[in-house]
């Protein structure tokens, strides 16, 4: 059960942040939810109700299929078909209730702002309008069906940022990050500056040492003029910045190297051999507050805009009337359902809804 409850977290926020993210796309593909059945040898039945609509089986399984396609999963264990059925259908009715919440909001997109995002998105990723229009029509879908799509994300957006708000991120909150991140993400250890040439040949990189013992300089000693191109491996063409504790693996030879020294020649594979010089100390040092403050109030507005949109994703899903006709479907344990059962038989049978909910198949 803890397993269950780790994965449905997991599960919630792969759902919203996918729904969400998909609120701000405008896409050339059709929509292929909708349409068939989940099969030819069984019957259609509702398996849940979201705002008063029935949701049926092959419009599940519809969108089963879809996310299974879209994530490429080649091998599924029979106990992983109730996270997803679960996931389809927490994902149908957030995307119902946000239709709901922007109908009651009185959110309304005009056909002209739907006309010019629509040519927005043509000129931006298509070579033409025309070579966009041509798309549209292999797609199946008309022109008039793209612009009620792109109204309805336009929508969606809307509400979604009429709901959330700006989000900003104060001085403060980026200096108390930086001051208790400092040594995890501001600080450079200390090291030194080194040069390296590896070789495919030993033969190879005892030459540019021996060169190097002479006098010569790196840039000299490393140059085409002098080592054989065939057998270079990768050379350094200025110093590079090695921690301390790199010294203690394939390193290890240039440890106790004093500065300027030349290393021996030393393998790190079969086929690559290594030498190098030794160039400076370089103490330990934090980036300053001042050069990585932008970035640091760039990072905290996207996790606050990140936890925005998962709070606002779980709420549509809280607010949502959700009742489960079919509970075999999903997982068993029912506190990682936030929805409830349906009525029983003999109660169904008196419920007028029961006759007059909006039917939501794949037909």
């Amino acid at each position: 059960m803890n397993k269950l409850r780790t994965q449905m977290r997991w599960i919630m926020i792969v759902i919203v942040v996918t729904f969400l993210v998909s609120t701000f796309l405008m896409y050339e593909s059709g929509s292929s939810r909708g349409g068939g059945t989940s099969s030819g040898q069984l019957e259609d039945y509702a398996v849940a109700d979201i705002n008063g609509k029935r949701l049926m089986r092959s419009a599940l399984d519809q969108r089963v299929r879809q996310y299974i396609e879209e994530q490429g999963t080649r091998e599924l264990a029979s106990t992983d078909l109730p996270l997803i059925y679960l996931s389809a259908l927490n994902q149908y009715a957030m995307e119902q209730q946000m239709a709901q919440e922007v109908q009651d909001s009185g959110i309304v997109i005009s056909d002209a702002d739907a006309e010019q995002a629509m040519k927005d998105y043509a000129d931006q990723f298509f070579p033409t309008r025309e070579a966009f229009y041509q798309s549209l029509q292999r797609s199946g879908r008309t022109v008039e069906d793209y612009k009620r799509n792109i109204a309805q994300q336009m929508a969606n957006q809307q509400l979604i940022q009429e709901s959330i708000g700006t989000v900003t991120v104060s001085e403060d909150e980026a200096a108390e990050f930086y001051d208790s991140t400092k040594s995890l993400f501001f600080r450079q250890p200390a090291g030194f500056n080194v040069n390296l040439a590896h070789f495919a040949s030993e033969d190879e990189a005892g030459k540019v040492r021996e060169l190097l013992l002479e006098g010569r300089s790196w840039e000299s000693a490393t140059s085409g003029d002098v080592v054989d191109a065939a057998k270079v491996i990768d050379v350094t063409a200025a110093p590079v910045f090695v921690p301390e504790s790199a010294f203690d693996g394939y390193l290890a030879p240039m440890k106790s190297l004093d500065l300027g020294a030349v290393s021996p020649v030393f393998q790190i594979s079969s086929d690559d051999f290594a030498v190098g010089v030794k160039n400076e100390a370089v103490n330990e040092k934090f980036s300053p507050y001042d050069e990585v403050s932008a970035d640091i109030r760039m990072l905290l507005q996207q996790q606050k805009e990140r936890t925005a949109l998962t709070n606002f994703g779980q709420g549509l899903l809280s607010r949502a009337r959700i009742v489960i006709r079919d509970p075999s479907l999903f997982p068993p344990e029912e506190e990682v359902l936030p929805v409830t059962e349906a009525p029983s038989e003999a109660g169904a049978a008196n419920e007028t809804s029961e006759t007059s909910a909006d039917v939501v198949s794949g037909d």
